[in-house]
């Protein structure tokens, strides 16, 4: 049974050789020039070795103090509740947790984790097996009344093989499972099977993490540091978290004292930089900035079309044009990525070659500034969201460019929810988009051909390439679910959507944590998230 949930979504190169590209006839060979981007680590800073213990720390989010499961506060979520498996913040990677090692079959359908023993519920009782099983069982139940985001597969069974370890089993191979049910929150058996389930009283705020639940009033929830957290305990000794309704309410917050620290969305960066005495770090975000191709658009469907709308887009001035607001990107992964190729090739801004290529398509420029085909204008339509702080610019700025290329671009901005229902339906020539990049290399969901649906699929674009679902499918059955068989087999995907794109792959947004300079080790990381490192963070006195 699958349960999860999929939002939605894309700075220095290297030249390399170049790479011959597929195409629509044996004649024409565009190529594209190999590139890499860079990446910036995330890590903490060194801190003085003389701050004290202890202190107190007030954080800002967005949202209310709803204490269901899946919806509370992240801040929450990740401090007061561990996984089996945690993240990497570097690479995205998963490494132990509560579970201290982990194997998965040959043929890819049983995963046994073994449990660390010094792992303490809040309460003091010791983490146990049976309280593995009880919360996927509770997750994964078919009655299960609260927000999907576990993506179980063709789970069979979850069993307690003894007191510390914990197997699963799925009735085919399911490699992305690792990743979901690893970074699955635990919680004790009592409370997994309680009938209130996934919704929790504040009596039932009990888990494993860095902080313990103190309580919860009406705008804020308070939590102490665990001093027995087998990871390390933390230096500050209360966290109040306090919530509000947007952004702007956080920073009005932040700039009369009230708050210590806040995490803001990709495309604040101009109201951030009004802030007086802010430290704000940046990271990228764990999703990425394209422009979709719908390959039901007849001309579209000719990937020498699509070859060329890539040369012909300037990506150094698309992220000029938001501030240098993200990072560009070869692919729809981000670099330092455990699984992304390091000989992966890219476009490089040419716009004689994007020409050239429209004209070996058969649309060609008859002096007026618009390439045409029998006498008919390459006339297409791209939709985005209006007011996003960045699609909108950004969507003006690719008219533009396609405009000196000789292609009309008619822009259509709507508002969230007609947007999206058009992109479900398919209804764009050209879309562009911010997508949430899974944590696992499996991105089926957005390339895959039968997750085109029209209403359902996130496959928007009918993008439909063999090899690529071929791939997809080899990394569900990977042997072992072995990470450099899938890392090998994600490459290949990457480089296919890149010779054969169903895209023009842009950026990934950066987002940001802002704190007063008291406020010390912060490090938010695209793939663990902001507050990964809590028990190393400190106060000034």
């Amino acid at each position: 049974m699958r349960r999860f949930f999929l939002l939605g979504v894309l700075g220095a190169l290297a030249a390399c050789a170049p790479l011959p590209i597929p195409t629509a006839d044996a004649t024409a060979t565009p190529r594209v020039t190999a590139t890499r981007a860079a990446h910036a680590p995330a890590t903490s800073t060194p801190l003085p070795a003389d701050l004290p213990e202890g202190g107190s720390l007030v954080i800002g989010v967005i949202g209310d103090t709803n204490l269901e499961l899946n919806v509370m506060p992240a801040i929450v979520q990740d401090t007061v509740f561990d996984s089996l498996l945690r993240v990497d913040a570097t690479t995205g990677a998963l490494i132990p947790s509560l579970a201290d090692k982990y194997t998965v079959s040959d043929d890819a359908t049983t995963i046994t984790f073994r449990l660390r023993a010094e792992a303490r519920w809040h309460d003091g009782a010791p983490l146990t097996a049976d309280d593995v099983v009880a919360t996927i069982q509770a997750f994964a139940s078919p009655n299960f009344r609260g927000t999907p985001v576990t993506d179980f597969g063709p789970l069979a069974r979850a069993a307690a093989l003894d007191a510390q370890t914990v197997q699963i089993v799925f009735s085919s191979p399911y490699c992305p499972a690792l990743t979901s049910i690893g970074t699955l929150k635990i919680l004790p058996r009592a409370i997994a099977t309680s009938a209130n389930f996934p919704r929790l009283t504040p009596a039932q705020m009990i888990g494993t993490g860095a902080l313990k639940f103190v309580s919860r009033e009406r705008t804020e929830i308070v939590l102490a540091r665990n001093a027995e957290y087998f990871a390390g305990a933390p230096h500050i000794e209360t966290w109040t978290i306090r919530l509000f309704a947007d952004t702007r309410a956080l920073r009005d917050a932040f700039g009369a004292g009230e708050i210590d620290a806040f995490t803001a969305a990709p495309g604040d960066d101009a109201a951030l930089e009004k802030l007086a005495h802010a430290n704000i770090a940046a990271a990228a975000s764990n999703q990425i900035i394209a422009l979709l191709f719908n390959v039901d658009t007849p001309t579209l469907n000719d990937p020498r079309v699509r070859h060329a709308l890539n040369y012909a887009l300037d990506r150094t001035t698309l992220l000029n044009d938001i501030a240098g607001q993200g990072i560009l990107l070869d692919a729809s992964a981000l670099p330092g990525y455990w699984a992304h190729p390091t000989d992966l090739p890219r476009f490089t801004f040419d716009i004689a070659r994007a020409r050239q290529l429209l004209a070996e398509a058969g649309w060609r420029d008859d002096g007026d500034g618009v390439v045409k085909k029998n006498g008919k204008p390459l006339r297409l339509e791209l939709w985005t969201e209006a007011d996003d702080p960045l699609l909108e610019p950004l969507a003006f700025r690719i008219r533009e460019q396609y405009a000196a290329l000789g292609v009309p671009v008619e822009l259509e901005l709507g508002d969230r929810a007609g947007w999206m229902t058009r992109a479900f339906q398919h209804r764009f020539d050209l879309l562009l988009i911010t997508r949430k990049l899974p944590l696992d290399p499996d991105q089926r969901w957005y390339w895959q051909s039968d997750q085109n649906a029209k209403g359902s699929g996130f496959n928007f674009g009918s993008y439909a390439n063999a090899p690529v679902d071929g791939w997809f499918a080899d990394s569900l059955r990977a042997p072992a679910c072995a990470p450099e068989r899938r890392a090998a087999l994600f490459g290949e995907i990457q480089r296919t959507l890149v010779v054969d794109p169903p895209a023009v792959f842009l950026l990934a947004p950066k987002k940001y944590l802002v704190a007063r300079a008291r406020v010390l080790g912060l490090a938010p990381s695209p793939f663990a998230g902001d507050f990964w490192n809590v028990n190393e963070w400190r106060v000034k006195p």
